[in-house]
């Protein structure tokens, strides 16, 4: 039975355990076998008497050479300025030049002496596999630095070179040299002489097709143990139907593939960036119509935690604040039950208020935010779990329900906040942020975009019926208050038009204002809010910030925290400016959601014309008043999504109110 401390079993490929041999040399070490069959085949020459130097550094010249011996190849004339006929390596890099396995820098120079870094060496390697005509796999990158491989020449280089089994990278450790489970790749450190001589030997093996093949099937079933150690399983299965019929229900069992776990019992589901995208794509059960995405850490957030609810060979079933979707293998990882060290929590701080701790798998460490006001169930000091922030358990069991009110409040609720009050807010905030120590908030009540945008915002709001302190929530988290790049550079205070894969391409506007009227008229006036009459939605999953079950959030953004950061900086400027929204507020808006489709009146009755429909339950909607209707029955007269009616109403039958946290 193979035994892995992690479930990347790919690690294996990277420190393979080798006993090192006795030999007159310096060659020692995880990637000796590797060294050692280079030196052999000339590939990798010594300086004499033993000395191999395994843990110096190559240049680009010396690696350039090293590949023009593995591949056999002569000829070429001189290409770069900085290699004269006259360097040792000339022909070397010359006939690797030629073959179209290197090229240099934009000066046309090569840089022979400059040391090589990782992702130059994949790219190198990657043009190898081409010479050699090999057929190339793209593997995920899994890696917690992934985000510093900012080329996409690289990204695709190094998904090769990791679908081909010739890197999976290097293991993260603890302070206490402690296996994290998580692999980096290091795309800009120098490579080490083992290190090039093992990235050619397993390109060969490639090109070759000496690997050692599977003695069995390709599916195995694993247990894992008490410490997440894997151990893979003795026997094998050819087919997935047979590894899920041998597999037992117990937490702690999994179905391999390759090096991959594709069934789990009990476990969490933890997003991943791809080559092709930055976030994690939710797909209906066919992989083919997409619903949304999620954040999957590739520029250092963490990555989002999806609730498991079956997988098989192809795909992966999920839920994300209730809402089912599908993810590919290759976008999304399974976590086993025995293997979760540390996972995102909630928790009531002594101040009353709920935050939310959010985990990087990636680096070992939690970020958080306010939320809002922790529930009346909730306790100091115990860790709370929730898959949407509304239904929370504890480790023995279901704790409560309750609902954040700035969260589910509709855009088209007035705020009681005036302009001098958002200003007041801005100004002070400013002021606090620039005096932290090593803030990146410095100049921030100078430079912000944000900074008297008050009367904007009520403006929009009286215009275009959208809530100010809303406008002014989302643009906080949006342009960490007016001080990212696309707010100082492109007076973007909303992320409009801001994606994953490219992040600063998104909308510039001449001013700021410019920005918030755009947000509030083209965006959530005319996609997010407005329910159309045929029925073809897409963005238009309630007025309210929400999650990714319903909401502004689910086609929003990436992020499924996004509708409660925005929420919990509204919260945050309420309390601190007196609570007329909500916090002191006797009587703040009643709010209450759909619970299947229902046809929304200008009066209270069934006679009275239709507004328009909501199509399905989970659309929030603001309570202003109780009244009966023609037929004696019970209606609610409530704030209008339309821009044409203030006020619409719903059958109370179809409406049930929610709890609030307070």
């Amino acid at each position: 039975m193979r035994k892995l401390t992690t479930f990347f079993l790919t690690l294996l490929l990277v420190l393979p355990i080798i006993p090192s041999p006795s030999a007159a040399d310096d060659i020692s070490g995880a990637l000796e076998k590797e060294m050692r069959a280079m030196v052999e085949k000339g590939i990798v020459s010594g300086y004499g008497e033993g000395r191999y130097a395994p843990k110096e550094k190559v240049t680009r010249g010396q690696f350039a050479a090293f590949l023009a011996r593995a591949l056999h190849l002569s000829g070429g004339t001189t290409t770069f300025s900085d290699v004269p006929p006259t360097l040792t390596l000339a022909p070397s890099i010359n006939a690797a030049a030629q073959a179209g396995i290197i090229s240099g820098y934009s000066n046309g120079k090569f840089g022979p002496d400059d040391f090589i870094n990782r992702e130059q060496m994949s790219v190198m390697i990657d043009n190898s596999l081409d010479f050699l005509k090999v057929s190339k796999i793209r593997g995920s990158l899994d890696f917690t630095d992934a985000n510093e491989i900012t080329s996409s020449m690289f990204r695709l280089a190094i998904a090769h070179m990791v679908g081909l089994n010739i890197t999976a990278g290097i293991p993260n450790v603890d302070k206490n040299n402690n296996n994290l489970g998580t692999l980096r790749f290091e795309p800009k450190s120098h490579t080490t002489r083992e290190q090039a001589a093992a990235f050619i030997y397993r390109m060969l093996k490639v090109a070759e097709k000496e690997e050692e093949p599977e003695p069995d099937g390709p599916f195995r079933v694993g247990t894992v143990d008490a410490n997440g150690s894997l151990n893979t399983g003795a026997k094998s299965f050819d087919t997935y139907e047979k590894a899920a019929a041998a597999m037992a229900n117990d937490p702690a069992q999994v179905i391999m593939s390759g090096n991959q776990i594709v069934k789990m019992n009990a476990g969490i589901v933890v997003a991943k960036p791809t080559v092709e995208h930055a976030a994690t794509l939710i797909y209906d059960s066919s992989l083919k119509n997409f619903y949304f995405n999620v954040d999957a850490g590739a520029y250092g957030t963490p990555p989002t935690e999806l609730e498991y609810v079956t997988s098989d060979a192809e795909k992966i079933e999920i839920k994300i604040a209730g809402k089912t979707g599908f993810v590919k293998h290759s976008d999304a990882y399974l976590l086993p039950q025995p293997m979760i060290k540390r996972r995102a929590y909630y928790s009531k701080e002594n101040n009353g208020q709920l935050v939310h701790h959010l985990y990087n798998f990636n680096t070992d460490k939690f970020v958080t935010y306010s939320v809002g006001p922790a529930p009346s169930f909730m306790n100091s000091g115990v860790e709370y779990y929730s898959w949407d922030g509304v239904h929370f358990r504890t480790k023995q069991g279901e704790a409560g329900a309750a609902y954040q009110y700035f969260n589910m409040l509709s855009a088209r609720a007035k705020t009681n906040y005036t302009a001098a009050d958002l200003d007041r807010y801005i100004d002070q905030e400013l002021a606090r942020r620039e005096q932290l120590p090593g803030s990146t908030y410095k100049d921030a009540t100078k430079l912000s975009k944000l900074k008297g945008m008050g009367s904007y915002f009520k403006a929009a709001e009286q215009k275009y019926k959208i809530n100010a302190l809303l406008m002014l929530g989302i643009s906080i988290n949006e342009s960490q208050f007016g001080m990212s790049g696309n707010a100082l550079q492109k007076n973007n205070l909303f992320g409009l038009n801001v994606t994953d894969n490219n992040p600063e391409n998104g909308d510039a506007f001449k001013t700021p204002q410019d920005s918030i009227n755009s947000f509030a008229n083209n965006f959530l006036n005319k996609k997010y809010i407005p329910i159309p009459q045929d029925g073809r939605l897409l963005y238009q999953n309630g007025a309210h910030l929400g999650n990714k079950n319903s909401g502004i959030n689910v086609r929003y953004a990436s992020d499924t925290n996004w509708g409660y950061k925005a929420a919990g900086h509204m919260y945050t400027l309420d309390k601190a400016m007196g609570g007329k929204d909500f916090v002191n507020n006797p009587a703040p808006y009643s709010i209450g959601l759909t619970t299947q489709l229902v046809n929304v009146r200008s009066g209270a009755g069934t006679s009275f014309a239709k507004q328009f429909t909501y199509p399905s339950a989970g659309y929030s909607v603001v309570i202003v008043d109780t009244v009966k209707g023609t037929d004696g029955s019970t209606w609610y007269k409530v704030l209008s999504d339309s821009l044409e009616n203030e006020f619409s109403y719903i059958h109370s039958d179809y409406i049930k109110k929610i709890n609030i946290a307070r």
